[in-house]
């Protein structure tokens, strides 16, 4: 860190027995910045990358690292939050062709500085809130499982209709102009349909454990009617 301008913190979050997610590597490596900045004389931009909840970065990162370096967030360091889009299997490509750059940023400051280490990238680049970065992680993850889960529930259903075929069933699913648009003369097939598709359902390091951590925090916030 004494050589560098910017950190990324990239540490696991698993999943704990009531589905939360676990921040004890978060918090652990944010008292280590902290302690880190504390000598460091020159400003430091400090990023989250792993997938942590809405206010992770906000009631835990920051304090943890204001505490430890005696400094303040936007003055004394930059503080943001930067989640990934990366498929099993695809990471570098995915990486290195993203579909966006999201940066959840304390201030503008703290953008700015991340928004220069994307600046080579071809695509387009999100800026918002810190919380907002955070959610929007979830979102797309929850929105990519639903479908499958949705794809499969249909296909339970077909399999009790005679002579119902699931695999028609999406082909006229598919054919609705804000499913499948036409440009140019040419009906296009968003890849999104790969996952509006019946198979042996969802997994992976990813979305069951989002899924979970999201369900978590609607309940601590209570929002379920």
């Amino acid at each position: 860190m004494a050589n560098s301008d910017i950190t990324f913190i990239a540490v696991g979050t698993p999943s704990k027995k009531n589905d939360d997610i676990d921040l004890s590597y978060i918090k652990k490596v944010s008292e280590q910045i902290g302690k880190a900045l504390a000598d460091k004389k020159t400003y430091h931009t400090v990023v989250v990358k792993s997938t942590v909840a809405p206010e992770t970065t906000l009631t835990v990162v920051l304090p943890l690292i204001e505490r430890y370096s005696k400094k303040k967030a936007g003055s004394g360091f930059g503080l943001c939050m930067n989640p990934e889009f990366l498929r099993e299997g695809d990471a570098l490509v995915d990486f290195m062709h993203p579909d966006r750059i999201v940066i959840g940023e304390f201030d503008k400051q703290s953008g700015d500085t991340l928004a220069q280490v994307y600046r080579k990238f071809n695509t387009e680049i999100i800026r918002t809130s810190l919380n907002n970065a955070e959610m929007i992680k979830y979102a797309s993850n929850a929105l990519l499982a639903t479908l499958i889960s949705f794809s499969n529930e249909i296909s339970n259903i077909a399999e009790k209709v005679p002579g119902a075929n699931v695999y028609d069933i999406f082909k006229g699913v598919y054919s609705d102009k804000r499913l499948s648009p036409v440009v140019n003369g040419v009906k296009i097939k968003p890849g999104v349909l790969s996952y509006l598709h019946p198979g042996c359902g969802f997994g992976g390091s990813c979305f069951p454990k989002d899924v979970r951590a999201l369900a978590a925090f609607q309940k601590r916030k209570k929002t379920s009617r």
